[in-house]
């Protein structure tokens, strides 16, 4: 049995986030070859993009368009020397969003959402002073739902990423759903997210396991 550790994605169809040109009809098929046999996808903010099948053998890299400026409130996470931002109005926003009680799917994921975001705005603390006081920065170790808040807004392109030592964020990350299926009962898949360029995944989130 598959179990998917993070709740089900948005469902957007991969079409609807990279349109065919109309200007070539007859080219349509073509154009859609060559789209889905693309070693890397790039995705611009707003809603994030469906994931991969869980439970299947794939290894796809996106990048990622991210914020170039720290959000004016913000909340910090350190993850292996690199610094995530993520903008604290929203995480109140999703806190404060989520039902007492659910019907739809839609209200289960804003109450699964709120909860995570309301803890994760828990765990931070106000800065010190220093050059952005009202960044309020987690020194905590990150577990795996305060991770699925951080990756989300990765994915949907939400966040500023500085490498360690600088102070500008990089434009883009590298997201990579890597899932490797050795039977009906076997298997694991993991997403790992990079600046590109650095050798090694500043995040590696847990994402289903059979």
């Amino acid at each position: 049995m598959i179990q998917d550790a993070t709740p089900p994605p948005h469902r957007d169809a991969l079409r609807d986030q990279h349109p065919i040109p109309g200007k070539c009809p007859r080219l349509r098929a073509t154009c859609l070859a060559a789209a889905l046999t693309m070693g890397a996808w790039t995705v611009t903010h707003g809603a994030p993009p469906a994931r991969p099948p869980a439970g299947t053998d794939v290894d796809e890299t996106r990048t990622v368009a991210q914020r170039t400026r720290a959000p004016a409130d913000c909340l910090s996470v350190v993850l292996e020397g690199v610094t995530v931002l993520l903008d604290r109005s929203e995480l109140n926003r999703q806190a404060n969003a989520k039902p007492a009680q659910w019907k739809t799917e839609a209200e289960r994921m804003a109450l699964i959402e709120g909860r995570r975001a309301a803890a994760l705005l828990q765990a931070a603390t106000p800065a010190k002073g220093g050059s952005n006081p009202a960044c309020h920065t987690v020194t905590q170790t990150l577990d795996g739902e305060d991770q699925f808040v951080v990756l989300a807004h990765l994915e949907r392109g939400a966040a500023a990423v500085l490498p360690e030592g600088t102070t500008q964020p990089v434009p883009a990350v590298a997201i990579r759903y890597l899932g490797q299926r050795c039977g009906p009962l076997c298997g694991r898949g993991s997403i790992l997210v990079s600046v590109p360029g650095q050798p090694r995944p500043f995040m590696v989130t847990h994402w289903w396991a059979s």
